[in-house]
């Protein structure tokens, strides 16, 4: 879905640098997520992609540094689909 939005002409500059921001911003976040789903993952010797299987199974218990691991992988799935949103937007 598209959609269209107006703003006068003088306001553009300052749509294109607060979107750039933004995209350098989730592109360093993303860069800490997968930084720390490397350590998660050399740490438990398991992808990150056995982990969310396995963690979904209910087979990993209860232990905090699972639900970490969960959050920091939520969260970078989050990122980068807000990243894709910002990369789409056309001015």
């Amino acid at each position: 879905m598209q959609a269209i939005l107006s703003i006068r002409q003088e306001a553009v500059p300052i749509v294109k640098s607060s979107l750039e921001t933004r995209r350098k911003s989730l592109e360093f976040g993303l860069r800490q997520y997968r930084a720390r789903l490397a350590g998660f993952e050399q740490q438990h010797q398991m992808a990150s992609a056995q982990f969310a299987a396995k963690f979904s199974a209910g087979e990993l218990g209860d232990d905090v540094a699972w639900f970490e691991w969960e959050f920091v992988l939520d969260a970078m799935r989050e990122t980068e689909q807000q990243l894709e949103l910002v990369k789409s937007i056309r001015l």
